[in-house]
């Protein structure tokens, strides 16, 4: 769905005319920073398939510092591996890491550590150790939430029904105005909402089933 959609989705909950352009009232454009509110709270509850991104980069010989571009300061990098070597970078601690710099003597050589140290603008820096000994392909998995929808027309990347609750429970909220059940309500029907979805979208993770047929 779309940011609009959405927003005239939680409008139409909240018993509000829907709108042509989230800005047209004070009250969708509230709604409009609400969704984004919710959006960003199903994020951070889940490593959503649909925001897993790649990011290959190539490290170079005396280059241990590299910027991961457009992966944004809310970015997780998951994991680590070496398309030349066919191989596995491992996550270490900054204190590890950091020791293994300082006190440990290495020369330039195939990377087996990795850490996230520091930023670029917006965008992390990955650290190798040991520093390069030549050039190799190195692919970096991450999760990369989705910027906060700004244009009517851009595309939510994770599942909407929990976000159009999630919205609609803030705004009830945020109101006040509401008697009885109204809120504990909403807020029960976006929890389960957003609990469901992470579970089919954990489901999409299995390679197969036990029931399937195997073939030997």
């Amino acid at each position: 769905m779309t940011y609009l959609q959405i927003v005239n989705a939680v409008l139409k909950r909240l018993r509000q005319p829907t709108v042509a352009t989230i800005a047209e009232n004070t009250y969708s454009a509230m709604v409009g920073e609400l969704v984004n509110q919710a959006k960003r709270e199903c994020e951070d509850a889940w490593s959503w398939l649909q925001q897993e991104t790649t990011h290959g980069v190539t490290a170079t010989v005396g280059v241990d510092s590299y910027t991961l571009t457009d992966f944004g300061k809310r970015a997780q990098v998951m994991r680590v591996h070496n398309l030349t070597t066919l191989g596995t970078v491992i996550s270490i601690t900054r204190e590890t890491f950091d020791r293994y710099s300082d006190f440990t003597s290495v020369a330039n050589n195939q990377p087996s550590y990795w850490r996230i140290n520091g930023q670029s603008g917006d965008d992390p820096i990955i650290q190798f150790f040991p520093t390069p000994d030549t050039t190799y392909v190195i692919q970096v998995y991450a999760r990369t939430p989705q910027d906060d929808l700004a244009a009517e027309g851009d595309v939510l990347t994770i599942p909407e029904y929990p976000v159009i609750l999630g919205a609609y429970y803030l705004t009830v909220s945020e109101r006040g105005d509401d008697r009885g059940n109204a809120l504990p309500q909403a807020q029960k029907e976006y929890q389960q909402a957003l609990s469901d979805a992470i579970a089919i979208d954990n489901s999409n993770r299995v390679e197969g089933l036990a029931s399937d047929w195997v073939v030997v």
